[in-house]
């Protein structure tokens, strides 16, 4: 592999951790506000889970997040698949 296509899987391999980071409190934020759904609105663990808005927005903000995380991995992997298909 020559330099170039070496420092591009370099750069594209830092994007995809920077995005894995920006990804993280997202999911985070779903994970939080699937729990204050299916477990119950209750002050027992996070007193903020009891209000539904809060618990709602967090979900779409969660969600929102996710997804643009997995946009743009999908983009990063592909641009990583192409450079090393050549390569071959």
């Amino acid at each position: 592999m020559t330099d170039n296509k070496l420092q591009k899987m370099k750069q594209i391999e830092r994007k995809m951790l920077l995005v894995g980071i920006i990804d993280f409190p997202g999911s985070l934020l779903f994970g939080l506000g699937l729990y204050g759904i299916f477990v119950g609105f209750g002050n027992d663990f996070l007193p903020m889970l009891a209000d539904q808005t809060i618990v709602y927005s967090m979900l779409v903000v969660g969600g929102v997040i996710m997804a643009w995380g997995a946009v743009n991995m999908f983009k990063l992997g592909m641009e990583k698949k192409s450079l090393l298909a050549t390569d071959v």
